[in-house]
């Protein structure tokens, strides 16, 4: 592997990828948490780019664009809409796409890291549950960061490790701030 201008730019923009995506898991919101993620795939998308990792930047090119209808939708009918049909039929079509995207530009078994990644994000943004998202996002780093050894992205391996600890806290800090309330209203039915 060289180190050129090109590989050092990837990296740099891999840097700012994960620094927005490590903030989403502390976001308490949906909508802060597309915001950051939608700045952070297009920074994603500049580095895979650089890289050349097709199948990684087609992911994050859905991903991306699945963002602005999350963001569209959520401004249209509000942050705690519950889930309707078209929601499902957009996540199946997103699914889809994914899957075709997958067979297009598949660059062995390892490729596929990304696309399970994107699976695993995907669901978990898809609803409205910010524990949800967070407790995905472990399962999601760790394929992250083993497609970042594949492309070879040092930054992303070391990126994606940090994000991996960022879920595990954000996930972490949701559970026990949820705890108390879990544990007063068992209390409330003991009593009555």
């Amino acid at each position: 592997m060289d180190i050129t201008w090109t590989y050092i730019w990837s990296q740099i923009f891999t840097l700012i990828e994960y620094g927005l995506l490590g903030a989403t898991y502390f976001a308490k919101h949906r909508k802060l948490v597309v915001i950051l993620d939608t700045i952070s795939m297009a920074a994603g998308i500049v580095a895979y780019i650089l890289l050349g990792a097709d199948l990684g930047l087609a992911m994050s090119v859905v991903i991306l664009l699945a963002n602005f209808y999350y963001l569209y939708d959520e401004g249209r009918r509000g942050k705690n809409h519950k889930l309707k049909l078209r929601d499902y039929a957009f996540l199946t079509l997103v699914l889809m796409v994914i899957a075709g995207l997958a067979v297009w530009t598949y660059d062995g078994p390892l490729s596929l890291l990304s696309v399970a990644a994107t699976v695993l994000y995907e669901i978990s943004i898809w609803q409205n549950n910010t524990k949800v998202y967070k407790i995905l996002g472990i399962p999601v780093a760790l394929c992250w960061m083993l497609y970042n050894v594949f492309v070879f992205s040092v930054a992303g391996i070391v990126s994606e490790g940090i994000i991996f600890l960022a879920a595990v806290i954000g996930y972490w800090r949701e559970y026990r701030a949820d705890k108390p309330q879990n544990s007063k209203r068992l209390g409330r039915k003991r009593h009555k």
